[in-house]
């Protein structure tokens, strides 16, 4: 991490990284609080870089480049379904942001066609949610970018500029399910960070 933050922002800058347990957490980040229990991040302070990690799980990055307002947020399917993303334009929008002007990025993530899931997952889902399972050929499918951008434009947020990278069979990435398949002990996390410059 440390890494990251030399090679991409300047020295004096404080990196906020969440302890992340996929919740619908958001805070406003705080230079003395570099590790807050959330699940998103915003601010409009330009001293402090956001980040999150993730290794399947979308990660979702808001800019407001006319408030200068910044958000991350940590969104695999339990925080989507508890309102992460809401919960991250609200405290965008308590700093000063406007829906209107918030530009959103949908990071690397599991794609549709390598998220398989079962009957048992679909009936957890909100039944309005459930429309994002896809059912092809005795397996089900469930498309988390799909139901990310659903809920984007729920929150008036219309800019929105999808990564279209599918961390579970690209090789640039880390994925969570690759490694469960591979049956590794552990597995890396990719890192997403945004900083006001």
């Amino acid at each position: 991490l440390n890494l990251a933050k030399r090679s991409l922002f300047k020295k004096d800058k404080n990196l906020i990284i969440p302890d992340q347990y996929h919740s619908n957490k958001c805070l406003v980040a705080k230079a003395n609080n570099p590790y807050p229990k959330c699940d998103a991040l915003v601010t409009s302070d330009n001293s402090l870089i956001l980040g999150i990690t993730t290794a399947d799980c979308l990660p979702i990055i808001f800019y407001d480049p006319e408030n200068q307002v910044i958000g991350i947020a940590h969104a695999g399917w339990k925080g989507l379904v508890k309102g992460v993303i809401q919960n991250t334009v609200k405290k965008m929008i308590s700093l000063g942001a406007q829906n209107k002007s918030i530009k959103s990025i949908i990071g690397p993530c599991i794609r549709v066609n390598s998220y398989e899931v079962n009957e048992e997952f679909v009936n957890k889902l909100n039944t309005r949610y459930q429309r994002f399972a896809m059912r092809q050929t005795q397996k089900i499918y469930f498309d988390l970018p799909k139901l990310a951008k659903y809920i984007l434009s729920e929150s008036n947020i219309l800019s929105v500029h999808d990564i279209k990278k599918n961390t579970y069979l690209d090789k640039n990435y880390f994925s969570f399910r690759e490694s469960k398949k591979k049956k590794q002990k552990d597995y890396g996390r990719n890192i997403n960070l945004i900083s006001i410059i």
